[in-house]
């Protein structure tokens, strides 16, 4: 059995621990590791500062820029939705020089009229649309970007092109008659669909 020969507890009447045989060894168990509350609250904290500094870090893996494009593709799909059950002509205004995005109906007045039920869709600050090159337009570089879309769900032959300061660039073409949205990845050329 291992003794120490220092401190309070080496000497006296209260030597012996009903457990570990005296107070000394012990302490001595007691030492060797950290307990689970102290792990824990080790992690909780470790999490609360990960929660915290995270967000607040640059967008180091693109996931941001990916999240753009989605958010991109889910309004072409809605607004070719709601051009097909609303029965409406619908247009899709792509600013430029603001990275926003609006959909709009032809109204009775015969102009479109923004939609608001479709929220504008603004594109997060590292992303910037490149152009818009369309069948009726060709491409548009600056100002506003427009695609037309029919009652029927034919959405005008199209590519969007968006890029990030990395300098990656993506090309995002609805199909005129499916309404399936392909991205692809690069500076893609609008060919005949």
């Amino acid at each position: 059995m291992r003794t120490l020969n220092h401190g309070p507890l080496s000497k006296g009447p209260w030597g012996k621990c009903p457990v570990y045989g005296n107070y000394r060894d012990a302490a001595a168990v007691s030492d060797g590791g950290f307990t689970l509350l102290e792990l824990v609250i080790v992690m909780v904290i470790i999490g609360i500062a990960v929660g915290i500094i995270l967000p607040r870090l640059p967008d180091i893996s693109g996931l941001e820029t990916d999240r753009g494009v989605r958010k991109l593709e889910l309004l072409i799909k809605l607004t070719r939705d709601r051009a097909i059950t609303l029965r409406r002509y619908y247009r899709l205004d792509f600013d430029l020089d603001q990275s926003v995005v609006t959909a709009s109906y032809f109204g009775p007045e015969d102009k479109y009229i923004p939609d608001e039920d479709v929220r504008t869709l603004r594109l997060p600050e590292q992303m910037k649309i490149v152009d818009v090159v369309t069948a009726g337009e060709g491409k548009k570089n600056e100002g506003i970007g427009k695609i037309h879309l029919s009652p029927r769900g034919i959405v005008e032959p199209s590519i969007i092109h968006v890029g990030d300061r990395k300098g990656r660039i993506l090309s995002i073409r609805p199909e005129m008659l499916s309404g399936v949205v392909r991205l692809e990845d690069g500076y893609v050329e609008l060919s005949a669909q």
